[in-house]
């Protein structure tokens, strides 16, 4: 059960005060990550109303302070309830995802950074239905489908150029959840659903004035260890220059 404070310490934020919000939602994340680390604390029936409490006040995108807490524990109340009742909360991604999300573009630094492991921290409630309803999907309406969108179309958008580090680490995390497969010769999740992003990824890395080269190097080690080399290289434009694939090559090797 969630102790008995939980429902004052919602009641908090709502009261304007900036430290006793920070604060609520401090304490708010260690009762999820408890909840984490022991799944016998029988908090499943709770977490739904706790998490609509959460979403329904989100903070002003100006509070600095309060969004990176804020954020932190929205994808902490779902990871919670995905410990407790996993395909019940598979059903609640799409809403966290959204409002979280919201906050990547914050001209704030660290609410990007937090933003970001957020997203990345929703990622892991991708249920395996989830993940097959992605793959099965020929017209972009499936949560998973809308989410790799999303990034995708954020990547190229003007007001989340200052996010580039993040949603190339968001990327990353795409490919560390959708590595299953739907049976053993078949492609990845990742390779079904994220290889045009891939792609999109190597074109920024070797275009001129691009300055976060060494976060995509990143995000394309990521998909070579799960990819695999002949999958990533096959798939990467020809114009790519040699010395490009040799560091792919390297970063395979490392």
């Amino acid at each position: 059960m969630l102790p008995p404070a939980t429902n004052i310490l919602l009641t908090l934020p709502r009261l304007g005060n900036t430290y006793l919000s920070q604060s609520a939602y401090g304490v708010l994340s260690d009762i999820f990550e408890k909840a984490v680390e022991d799944e016998s604390s029988n908090m499943g029936s709770q977490l739904p109303e706790v998490l609509k409490v959460v979403l329904s006040s989100p903070p002003s995108k100006s509070d600095f302070t309060l969004s990176s807490s804020w954020v932190q524990v929205s994808s902490g109340a779902l990871v919670a309830y995905h410990t407790m009742e996993p395909e019940n909360a598979s059903k609640e991604v799409n809403k966290v995802w959204k409002s979280v999300w919201n906050f990547l573009d914050s001209t704030d630094s660290a609410t990007r950074k937090s933003t970001a492991v957020a997203l990345s921290s929703i990622m892991t409630c991708f249920s395996p239905k989830l993940v097959k309803t992605a793959i099965a999907d020929k017209d972009g309406s499936s949560v998973i489908q809308k989410i790799v969108s999303q990034v995708s179309k954020a990547i190229d958008s003007l007001p989340y150029a200052r996010a580039i580090p993040e949603l190339l680490s968001i990327v990353s995390s795409l490919l560390e959840n959708l590595q299953t497969r739907e049976s053993p010769q078949a492609p990845t999740a990742a390779e079904t659903l994220l290889m045009p992003l891939i792609v999109r990824i190597s074109d920024l890395r070797v275009s001129k004035g691009f300055e976060y080269k060494e976060a995509a190097d990143a995000t394309l080690f990521v998909a070579m260890r799960i990819l695999g080399p002949a999958v990533l290289l096959n798939s990467l434009p020809l114009n790519l220059e040699p010395s490009d694939r040799y560091v792919l090559f390297d970063l395979h090797c490392t």
